[in-house]
């Protein structure tokens, strides 16, 4: 009888990311966070925030220069009919790329599409900016700024507070809706929507639950509009989760740089943003597969009481840097099977053998719902959780249609610990 495997659910955490949302990888951004061109250290040591508007000039076919009162200029830059740009540096810096060591682009070479028709007007308090496609409204005596989508009359950018330019980063206050919800940051592991979340914008090398793989400082929002800060440096947003109906996007910089688009769906605006940085990597048809996060060709495990338990009995922590631990191969060809990729597999199909034999799981989420939870263990599995590994002293109950119950603190789950 092939022996029972124990397996635990803290590493269906290292399953499939959903790349597709933000197809560019900007894994450079913790790399050349020191290489801005405008760097955080000569930043006013006091905060600045943009104040009323004097005016607005169009000064070529696409470009808005817009004056404060307290002499500080912005620059409104359209990429198109429904994508524009805003740029603002207090220390009087011009429009320019961020810098990037080692060096590296974003933006494709040509970004740019054909803007007819823009038009600058001013009526009662208001700055108003226009295309086929976008209208911007700049309030005056504020300098707040609103967007509309002219096709459908909606309101789909607002802000609801001066951009802020502290020593150290530079933050922007948009409105929330309570319908709306957020997309995309790029590899945010465990993660989908991000409504009442907040997600870091950086390269945190992290595979698990929470972590950060390949940040993209980019997201779309199902009230029709995307943003992209232009930028390699760390950031952070936050969706309505330290404030309700409020969301706050800052990033490490001492200037602002920002491309918003305007258009209805993900599609669509999953397109503006392949505009600007290129179509992602056309895969061959082999390669659209459920898989598992892991080239099992990097990492060791070493025996640790508080580490995950495996097949052997012993408790295994993982390590990305050679700590003396059991490095990880592809199929156990090193005498590590149990940390090969060919285990994982094999697992997978040990609990895909046990579910054709009616075999359900059942998991008892006592903080949160206060109720058990049922899964039809061939569902979960086929539904693509394939990354599994060992960590738990029960085994699975074989005899048809009996349940495998297991009780444990939901709260574990957001604390990386195994959930049995």
């Amino acid at each position: 009888m092939k022996k029972e495997t124990p397996i635990s659910l803290r590493h269906l955490r290292r399953i499939t990311a959903i790349l597709f949302l933000c197809p560019i990888s900007l894994s450079s951004i913790q790399a050349s966070a020191a290489s801005d061109q405008s760097d955080v250290s000569s930043a006013s040591v006091h905060q600045e925030q943009t104040s009323g508007i004097l005016r607005a000039e169009k000064i070529n076919p696409t470009t808005v220069d817009v004056l404060f009162t307290n002499q500080q200029r912005m620059t409104i830059d359209f990429y198109g009919e429904n994508i524009f740009r805003v740029f603002q540096d207090n220390s009087g810096g011009i429009i320019r790329d961020p810098e990037a060591k080692p060096e590296a682009q974003i933006l494709v070479d040509q970004p740019r599409r054909k803007v007819s028709g823009l038009s600058v007007d001013e009526k009662e308090g208001y700055i108003t900016l226009t295309t086929a496609q976008v209208r911007i409204e700049l309030n005056k005596q504020t300098g707040l700024m609103k967007v509309f989508n002219p096709l459908t009359g909606k309101c789909v950018i607002e802000e609801v507070a001066p951009v802020i330019f502290g020593p150290k980063e530079v933050t922007v206050t948009l409105k929330e809706n309570p319908e709306e919800y957020f997309y995309g940051g790029g590899v945010q592991n465990g993660r989908f929507s991000h409504k009442g979340k907040v997600i870091a914008i950086e390269n945190q090398n992290s595979w698990t639950d929470g972590g950060v793989a390949s940040p993209a400082p980019f997201y779309w929002s199902t009230n029709g509009y995307g943003m992209m800060w232009y930028t390699f440096r760390k950031g952070e947003y936050d969706f309505g989760a330290t404030e309700k109906n409020i969301v706050k996007l800052s990033h490490n910089s001492s200037y602002l740089d920002i491309f918003y688009m305007v258009n209805d769906g993900a599609v669509s605006l999953l397109n503006d943003f392949y505009q600007l940085t290129g179509n992602p990597v056309l895969l061959p048809k082999f390669g659209f597969y459920e898989g598992h996060l892991n080239a099992y060709n990097r990492d060791y495990w070493k025996e640790d009481e508080k580490g995950i338990l495996f097949e052997d009995g012993k408790r295994y922590k993982e390590s990305q840097k050679d700590n003396g631990g059991i490095k990880e191969s592809l199929n156990g060809e090193k005498n590590n099977y149990q940390f090969s990729a060919r285990a994982v597999i094999d697992r997978y199909h040990d609990l895909l053998n046990l579910a054709d034999m009616g075999v359900h799981l059942r998991i008892h989420l006592r903080e949160e719902l206060r109720a058990p939870v049922a899964y039809d263990l061939g569902g979960l599995l086929r539904g693509g959780y394939a990354g599994i590994r060992p960590g738990v002293e029960h085994g699975w109950h074989k005899k048809p249609r009996q349940h495998a119950d297991y009780r444990h603190d939901y709260n574990k789950l957001n604390k990386g610990e195994p959930l049995f």
